[in-house]
């Protein structure tokens, strides 16, 4: 009767050491579940190249495009149309292909400071009108916008010699896949007008 109380008690021991051991393990593999988790920058932010949701991602339509890596918070992806003449009347058309699935702002980034408080007074190329379209592959219009350089939003870095000029139609989030033509017109040139680029900018980590 001993015997039998003493391996019950045996038996009793090495289950209760057993169980403490197992859930140990599983205790241990979650905190560091959530240790990994914590520590991952940005986990369920969208990637490029071979970070996870861009592996695919392979741009080879006009410009010059850059990716300023994982780490950019915001205008991670710069899409470089390049140089624009705002002295001339001219249409530029441009084949946008392999563009990531963010945000991107259609910029005109002129050579004209950005005023401390609201727009400048002395630009003297206001009342230029530029207009900027965009289509899809199947020739569905995404956004028109034609307006003249005073009524554009300027933006960018007070003390800068240039500012980032946009308006609230310039702005798209293109499909995976698809492919996109953007067209900048201006009717008539002004002398006045100073040095731009045509600039799309988008994503980053801290961009919604």
């Amino acid at each position: 009767m001993i015997k039998y109380t003493r391996l019950n008690k045996e038996n009793n021991y090495y289950y209760f050491k057993k169980f403490i051991y197992f859930f140990d393990l599983i205790l241990l593999s979650f905190l560091t579940g959530c240790t990994s988790q914590q520590f991952i920058l940005n986990d369920e932010v969208a990637r490029f190249g071979k970070d996870r949701k861009y592996v695919d991602l392979n741009y080879t339509g006009d410009g010059n495009f850059t990716d300023y890596g994982r780490k950019a918070g915001i205008f991670r992806f710069v899409l470089d149309l390049g140089l624009v003449n705002l002295s001339e009347a001219s249409v530029s058309k441009f084949e946008l292909k392999g563009l990531p699935e963010v945000e991107f702002v259609c910029y005109l980034r002129i050579d004209h400071p950005l005023p401390t408080l609201g727009k400048p007074k002395d630009f003297e190329a206001g009342n230029s009108v530029v207009g900027v379209s965009l289509e899809d592959e199947n020739g569905t219009q995404v956004f028109s916008e034609k307006a003249p350089l005073k009524n554009w939003v300027w933006s960018g870095s007070v003390g800068a010699p240039q500012s980032d000029l946009y308006t609230h139609k310039t702005i798209f989030t293109p499909e995976a896949g698809k492919t996109y033509f953007i067209t900048l017109k201006k009717n008539k040139g002004n002398l006045k007008a100073p040095k731009a680029e045509f600039l799309l900018m988008g994503g980053g980590w801290k961009a919604f």
